[in-house]
């Protein structure tokens, strides 16, 4: 009787903070599971309407007014870079967020341009990197939102790279897998930048904070610390309810609750900064707008209740548009039971079949190909299949750090045995019968993925000759090919400055949008081109709206100075 997918993910995400190598992800949080929740319904007036075609009533019983230049709503990566900068630059500054601190997810940051690069010999061309972003959305995307944050990542890396040294934190190269160098030589649309940075405190390092948080958090403390130094106020369990304003007249507040339930105004005589994260958890917004990211096994990326897509809502409500670039998930196939992913489909290109045994993809380990793939398979079910030869393999895709992984291979694999996430047989067809796939037809997918190596070609479906291996030695192992979704990239249609525009493009003074609430930075996929664009690009944009908003300015006419 065969294994059913179910079994193997059974309990899959109870790991929460002692998963924090996070599978080596790219601008990824640990693996902990969220439910969606405050998610709204999708008839909001009671006649099909979406949430966000229906303006609420509005707010009247203010029981306080705040007076500042600038109010983030948002305290995460993007929010808190946009109220540190702001504040630096002598605006004063409030920042709004619902939940009880902020939240900073990932491990990696792409910093092309940046000292820490440069200093290591490694210098990427931004105009390719910026092609290859802009075509990755089939050109749907704004490619000067790219080129913008391309050209100012080195100068802005390069400033929290001094101010992190400032307090005990070191910015250093990444200790992931997700920038697979020696990439260069294949066809663009595979190209993977090695160009990531990571966190370390000079105190817990990168990974043994205390408080057991994502990497992202020792940038975010120190950012944080820098936004109160300069008289930024953070006020939490604040949740941002409605804009102050409209499209035409402009917006010049936030209304939100606060923690003791009573609604305070906070005005915004420069402009209100929209960084309230992505849709993960908004069940209405991903049926419309990223249905393929419910065919994900979990929801790894935010805490339950979090990033609902209220920026998208408030804006919505106060006649904005929405990113005219469509949805972009960000779904990763690592293994979610386990920190161990050396010998998985995240890391190694090892054959794929469906719940029939037969082979459907391409399995280089080039997300978002990689998760797309499977989720559009016979039952939401695939399976990564290795044998004794997965030394070769290894070697094959990471030859700069394989011995360290052949080492860890032995240990990873008993692991996973015993804690049911991985198969072992002695041969293909009792390989099949525990996994629950046709024997016939699984012992035709290895013996044509085992030629196709034998051949150096694989004309099916292309894998680069050099990641092709064999496979016919026992004993045979099966593991199933996850989808962990992170984050839904897809936030409010903004123009160069990142400004927040009408359906027919006219900026709505005093409304910005930035991180995942940004829209028209990605279109169709996330891309792995450039690991940890997602937090970079929040980073970047939070630093330039901030400043510009301080100065009085456009981020165009900033970064043109």
């Amino acid at each position: 009787m065969g294994i059913s997918r179910r079994n193997f993910l059974k309990g899959s995400v109870a790991a929460g903070a002692s998963i924090a190598a996070m599978a080596g992800l790219a601008g990824c949080a640990s693996p902990q599971q969220s439910q969606s929740s405050e998610s709204k319904s999708d008839s909001g007036n009671g006649i099909g309407k979406h949430t966000w075609e229906v303006k609420p009533e509005a707010i009247t019983d203010i029981s306080e007014t705040k007076d500042y230049d600038v109010v983030v709503v948002g305290g995460g990566m993007a929010g808190t870079n946009a109220a540190q900068a702001a504040a630096r630059f002598g605006a004063s500054v409030a920042v709004l967020e619902r939940n009880d601190a902020g939240r900073f997810c990932g491990l990696d940051m792409a910093a092309m341009g940046s000292k820490v690069l440069l200093d290591d010999g490694i210098e990427i061309d931004l105009e390719k990197a910026a092609r290859i972003m802009h075509s990755t959305s089939q050109q749907t995307s704004n490619y000067h939102l790219i080129k913008t944050w391309l050209d100012q990542c080195g100068p802005k890396i390069d400033y929290i790279t001094e101010l992190c040294a400032e307090n005990g934190v070191s910015v250093i190269r990444s200790v992931a897998g997700s920038s697979k160098a020696g990439w260069d030589d294949l066809p663009e649309k595979y190209t993977v930048f090695n160009d990531s940075v990571c966190f370390s405190s000079d105190e817990w390092g990168v990974f043994d904070r205390p408080d057991g948080k994502e990497p992202h958090q020792n940038l975010g403390d120190v950012l944080v610390k820098s936004a109160e130094e300069n008289g930024a106020e953070f006020f939490f369990n604040t949740h941002a309810e409605q804009l102050v304003g409209d499209a035409e007249n402009g917006i010049t507040g936030v209304i939100a609750t606060d923690a003791d339930g009573k609604h305070v105004q906070f005005n915004a005589s420069k402009g209100v900064v929209i960084a309230t994260g992505d849709i993960g958890g908004n069940d209405e917004m991903l049926n419309a707008w990223s249905p393929i990211a419910t065919r994900a096994d979990a929801n790894v990326y935010t805490p339950a209740g979090a990033n609902t897509g209220d920026g998208i809502l408030m804006g919505c409500w106060a006649g904005a548009a929405i990113s005219k670039s469509s949805a972009s998930p960000m779904i990763h196939p690592f293994t979610i039971q386990t920190r161990d992913y050396n010998l998985t489909g995240f890391m190694l290109t090892l054959l794929a079949v469906n719940q029939n045994g037969d082979r459907f993809m391409n399995e280089m380990p080039f997300e978002p190909y990689v998760t797309d793939g499977r989720m559009n398979q016979p039952g939401n079910v695939a399976w990564s299949i290795f044998d004794a030869n997965y030394g070769d393999v290894l070697k094959s895709h990471w030859g700069d750090s394989y011995e360290t992984r052949m080492a860890a291979a032995p240990e990873e694999i008993e692991t996973r045995l015993q804690n049911g996430t991985l198969v072992k047989a002695d041969t293909v067809a009792e390989l099949a019968e525990k996994i629950g796939v046709p024997a016939k037809n699984l012992e035709k997918a290895v013996a044509d993925f085992d030629a196709a190596y034998e051949k150096g070609e694989d004309t099916q479906f292309g894998v680069a000759s050099r990641f092709l291996s064999s496979l016919h030695t026992p004993p045979y192992y099966a593991q199933p090919l996850n989808a962990a979704l992170l984050v839904v990239c897809f936030g409010l249609h903004v123009d160069d400055n990142s400004q927040v525009c009408t359906e027919d493009d006219t900026p709505i003074k005093g409304l910005y949008a930035c991180g995942n609430a940004q829209g028209d930075f990605f279109g169709f996929n996330y891309p792995i081109t450039c690991p940890g664009c997602s937090t970079s690009r929040s980073l970047v944009y939070g630093q330039l709206i901030g400043e510009a908003l301080a100065k009085n300015t456009t981020i165009t006419e900033l970064v043109g100075e």
